[in-house]
């Protein structure tokens, strides 16, 4: 239990004795009188007198507390067993609670959640979606209902949302409810009899087990959550290609940032809530990351773990440890017209169009923009792998086997970090994206045809091998759900042949031909199925040698992010005049090629760590490579 709960539950307990003493002290004379033969006739003449009457009001109002879920239902209780007894209170208020609950989950089933976000919030709601979600909701429901403390009426309401039906949840719920219906009525009906002390001490023993109920509420909740998916809620099993990106942190330490210059008045709560509301569709950017177990650990971090406000300036070195803090990271930086924003995730937790998909829907939630209720986040790269046949390797795959990637720069202890960009302007992009149509190419083709001929510039050589990702997402194109997950294969080996002979064209041709033939063979899944298979039944650290082996991280690596929609990426009364997304930062002598556009603009962008002679070679190779491409447009 935090801090705040400890609190939370010391100022209930004193609250409950002071209310104690001070409604002991006002009620004790009354309570004496109970005592008296005399007073008992006058109390049981007047309840003779309104007859059935008072059994139907009892009974309306019990009604009413139900389906208007913040009154307190108690008072009622205690009402109706003062007036009729233990028993007879209990079934009054029975009936009750079954004719409101009937009317509530008819409402529910009627209307969706719709009526619940207006009732009590979307983010309430939201904070109980494994209920509505899960396949166990009868045991759950059961022991919720039981549990004092638990928002009961508000679960009605939650629970018709649900597949289970009216009269399972109707006969549960009422069941349920008997022990704290009866011990109410039962202190309602020895204070008419007038045995105070009795009810006093139900009183106190209720109370302090509804106090130990709020006390530990989170802790049932939280035991239901586990029943409810399978016992597993405090915690994410990574997937294979997670995995990956882990084995590889001590060479290249799994982050990807997205860096913004924003116009205007960003809402810092409002972005919060945000967050918050985004760990309702993916819990594990509040979690960290077990690397010796393979999992993501709720260790109850919040969304003030995430932001980092006022910072002074974006130094280049921001990192943080995955281990210990969330797999979400924001840091603010303000400047006299604008506020700089990166925006940071663990490349372990997903890659960069599930970065992409996250970032759409945080701006969204901001937004308030409606969000489909049945959208879920799907981790299972099993499932992407069905139906997929890798072909054998391409001609030029094969003749190039033999060739090694040689680094762009030197290797160095250097320790400096460096965030280096050259950007394309509109104009000259359109251009690019005009004249590679017309070749038959992408724009995406044509930045990996500039980039290598630049390497083979650079490394004297004719023979360039490059390795290119590939969204696996888009072999599976029916797919609704968010999948902020690492689903990247790789085409392990482009091979081009470039001399001096051989121009740009030409070059492009060659590109087009070769990513053509890899994809229609399915080449980026190469090796996957075999990892998915062995990552369930491989003891980890003998997974971690065959990744070493068989995964290798090139020296020269690349990877294109693609277009980042402005519509999509916005916040409400804002602007943003930059955006553009990095890889993790390259020890020497790595070097990767990151590329994104927004709003027309492309960055071409490195991430290094290393002397301070890297920076001169990290921006020479970025404008050489703007500079093929201009060229080009040129011929």
């Amino acid at each position: 239990m935090d801090k705040k709960a400890r609190r939370h539950v010391v100022a209930c307990c004193i609250l409950f004795i002071g209310l104690v003493i001070g409604v002991t002290i006002i009620l004790l004379p009354y309570f004496q009188r109970l005592s008296e033969p005399e007073y008992q006739a006058e109390i049981q003449n007047w309840i003779n007198e309104i007859g059935g009457a008072g059994i139907l009001l009892i009974l309306a109002v019990q009604i009413v507390q139900v389906i208007i879920a913040f009154i307190p239902g108690e008072p009622v209780e205690v009402m109706a067993g003062a007036l009729y007894g233990t028993v007879p209170g209990l079934l009054i208020c029975l009936a009750g609670c079954v004719f409101a609950s009937a009317f509530i989950f008819s409402l529910s089933k009627r209307f969706g959640k719709k009526l619940l976000y207006h009732l009590f919030g979307e983010e309430k709601v939201l904070s109980w979606k494994w209920l509505q979600d899960g396949h166990k909701s009868e045991i759950v429901t059961f022991i919720l209902f039981l549990i004092p403390g638990t928002p009961k009426d508000m679960l009605t309401y939650i629970v018709g949302v649900t597949e289970m039906s009216a009269g399972k949840f109707i006969g549960i719920s009422t069941f349920a409810r008997i022990p704290s219906v009866l011990s109410s009525t039962m202190i309602g009906s020895t204070i008419r009899q007038g045995d105070w002390k009795l009810s006093l001490s139900v009183f106190v023993i209720t109370g302090l087990i509804g106090i130990a109920g709020i006390g530990f509420k989170d802790k049932v909740i939280d035991f239901c959550r586990r029943k409810i998916n399978g016992g597993h809620s405090n915690k994410t099993k990574c997937e294979s290609l997670d995995y990956v990106e882990a084995v590889h942190s001590d060479k290249v330490y799994p982050l990807m940032y997205c860096r913004m210059a924003i116009q205007g008045n960003l809402d810092i709560e409002k972005l919060k809530d945000a967050v918050n509301l985004s760990s309702q569709y993916v819990p594990e950017i509040l979690y960290t990351y077990d690397f010796k177990r393979a999992v993501f650990v709720n260790r109850d971090l919040t969304v003030e773990n995430v932001l980092i406000l006022d910072r002074f300036g974006l130094e280049e070195d921001f990192w943080w440890d995955l281990s210990k803090n969330a797999q979400l990271q924001i840091v603010f930086s303000k400047e006299e017209k604008q506020s700089n924003i990166v925006i940071a995730m663990s490349h372990i937790l997903t890659d960069g169009v599930g970065f992409l998909q996250y970032l759409y829907l945080l701006a969204s939630l901001y937004n308030d923009i409606p969000s489909d209720k049945r959208l879920h986040n799907t981790r299972d790269i099993s499932l992407f792998l069905k139906n997929i046949r890798v072909g054998s390797p391409t001609e030029q795959t094969k003749y190039g086997m033999r060739i090694n990637a040689v680094p762009l720069r030197a290797f160095n202890n250097g320790t400096q970090s460096f965030c280096l960009n050259s950007t394309i302007d509109s104009d000259d992009l359109n251009t690019i994206h005009v004249k590679a149509k017309k070749s038959g190419a992408t724009l995406n083709h044509v930045f990996i045809t500039a980039y290598a001929r630049v390497i083979a510039r650079l490394q004297n050589t004719d023979k360039v091998i490059l390795s290119c990702p590939a969204d696996l997402r888009r072999f599976q194109p029916h797919q609704d759900n968010l999948t902020v997950a690492n689903m990247t294969g790789i085409y392990k080996r482009i091979i081009l042949e470039i001399n001096e002979q051989i121009t740009f064209s030409e070059t492009l041709s060659q590109t087009c031909i070769e990513m053509a033939l890899q994809k229609e063979r399915c080449r980026c899944f190469e090796s996957i199925r075999l990892l998915n298979f062995a990552f369930h039944k491989t003891p980890r650290f003998i997974l971690k040698k065959a990744i070493k082996k068989s995964y290798h991280l090139f020296p020269v690596s690349y990877t294109n992010i693609g277009i980042i929609d402005h519509e999509k990426l916005y916040f409400r009364d804002c602007y943003i005049k930059k955006c553009y997304l990095t890889g993790t930062y390259r020890l020497s002598p790595d070097f990767q090629l990151s590329i994104s556009t927004f709003r027309n603009l492309c960055t071409l962008n490195c991430t290094l760590i290393g002397e301070a002679g890297d920076e001169r070679i990290g921006q020479s190779i970025l404008e050489q490579i703007k500079k093929e491409l201009l060229e080009w447009i040129q011929e």
